[in-house]
């Protein structure tokens, strides 16, 4: 199981929205993969369709920010369809639940 989580708040501009999440799948996912990535989530706001979380799935927070110093110069690309700057934070994991450990036990 991934122990760190990278989240990452984009704002994207009113009317480049599906810009910047046709960017972030094309250039964003064959990137993360590349470094250790296990996984990644782009949650789009129902209310605001500006407002997108990405959620990144890593082993270690060196392979995170590794992948990060990486990804800075693609990120200045994405700034075209941004308001602002990316707000990112990395959290380990302490506690999970799955559907499926509660349906076994």
């Amino acid at each position: 199981m991934s122990k760190y989580r990278a989240f990452v708040h984009y704002h994207f501009k009113k009317g480049m929205e599906e810009k910047g999440m046709k960017f972030l799948e094309n250039e964003l996912f064959k990137k993360a993969q590349t470094y250790g990535c296990h996984g990644l989530e782009l949650l789009q706001n129902e209310v605001d369709s500006c407002q997108v979380l990405g959620i990144g799935f890593w082993n270690s927070l060196e392979e995170a920010k590794k992948f990060q110093s990486v990804w800075d110069s693609k990120e200045k690309e994405l700034m075209e369809f941004c308001e602002r700057k990316p707000n990112r934070e990395f959290c380990k994991v302490r506690t999970t639940y799955a559907e499926k450990a509660k349906k076994a036990a």
